[in-house]
């Protein structure tokens, strides 16, 4: 062998060799079905990161940048993750059962049939945020911020959104009918203070949902469930209730002017300091309703059903 050739394989051997003894590069542990359970992640950028199906469960992700990460079917469980960006995130289907997500930007994320069952969320910001199909039940997400979420189909059901602001965000059904998505599920839930201007309630469950002083100005509630419910002082001016239930609801001081309530059914409530000024009451059942300085200035209130409802104001009184 030439002396040139033997000093090549001399060398190819030797760089081998050095290859062989290197250690074996570190395996990315930011990466889809990642093992991350415990781990302290604390303000660290993971912007844009793909961790779909990691196990983040019990990690410490408080200040950590999620914006744009890919979190799909992810394990997030009892997570810490006080004041975290998600912003535009994607975690449909993922776990987030009990996680802390106080003060957390969500905004623009997708929760699509995620679970945040007793999560906490107040003062999160979700504008836009997806949560369709979502279980939220008794979460916490008072003071929240759900300006122009989707929730058609989530189930908010016992869950603490007092002063949340909902303004313009969709809980009810679609134009598409039987098509289109499920109405949110809101039994229970305390809405007290809260902001739903605007917002779509078609069809929704309001069963036993709590809406004391809450604002509900031009929102859409036609065919809705508020039976037992407590909204009094809550402010429906402009609202549409047509054939929404209302049986037994505590409207003491409510606020139904210009409100459409066309063939709504509201026997049994107690509607004592009402204000239906400008309102269309036209074939609205309020039977054994208690009317107590109710207001009815300029009403609609063509076929209107008042039997054996008391203390009804002289000029809904029908002559004999």
């Amino acid at each position: 062998m030439k002396p040139r050739a033997i000093i090549s394989a001399l060398l190819l051997g030797l760089a081998i060799a050095a290859l062989d003894a290197a250690p074996a590069k570190a395996q990315n542990p930011f990466r889809s079905g990642a093992d991350l359970r415990g781990k302290d992640l604390s303000g660290r950028n993971l912007d844009g990161a793909s961790l779909a199906g990691a196990n983040l469960t019990g990690a410490n992700l408080s200040g950590t940048s999620f914006k744009g990460t890919d979190l799909r079917e992810a394990y997030l469980r009892d997570v810490t993750a006080i004041g975290a960006d998600f912003s535009g995130a994607n975690l449909g289907n993922a776990d987030l059962t009990r996680a802390d997500l106080r003060k957390a930007r969500l905004d623009g994320a997708s929760f699509l049939r995620a679970d945040l069952t007793f999560a906490r969320l107040e003062k999160a910001s979700a504008v836009k945020a997806w949560f369709g199909g979502a279980k939220l039940t008794k979460a916490r997400l008072r003071g929240a911020d759900l300006t122009g979420a989707l929730l058609a189909g989530a189930d908010l059901s016992q869950a603490d959104l007092r002063d949340a602001k909902l303004g313009e965000a969709d809980l009810g059904a679609s134009a598409a009918g039987h098509q289109g998505p499920k109405p949110a599920r809101l039994r229970g839930t305390d809405l007290s203070n809260a902001d739903l201007s605007k917002a779509n309630l078609t069809s929704a469950d309001l069963t036993e949902a709590i809406l004391e002083k809450a604002k509900l100005v031009r929102a859409r509630l036609d065919h809705a469930n508020l039976s037992w419910s407590r909204a009094a002082g809550a402010d429906f001016s402009r609202a549409s209730l047509g054939w929404a239930r209302l049986y037994a609801a505590d409207l003491k001081g409510a606020l139904f002017q210009e409100a459409n309530l066309g063939l709504a059914q509201l026997t049994g409530s107690d509607l004592a300091g009402a204000d239906f000024t400008g309102a269309i009451l036209s074939e609205a059942d309020l039977s054994q309703t208690r009317l107590a300085g109710a207001k009815v200035k300029d009403a609609d209130t063509d076929d209107l059903l008042l039997g054996a409802a008391r203390d009804i104001p002289a000029d809904l009184k029908r002559p004999n």
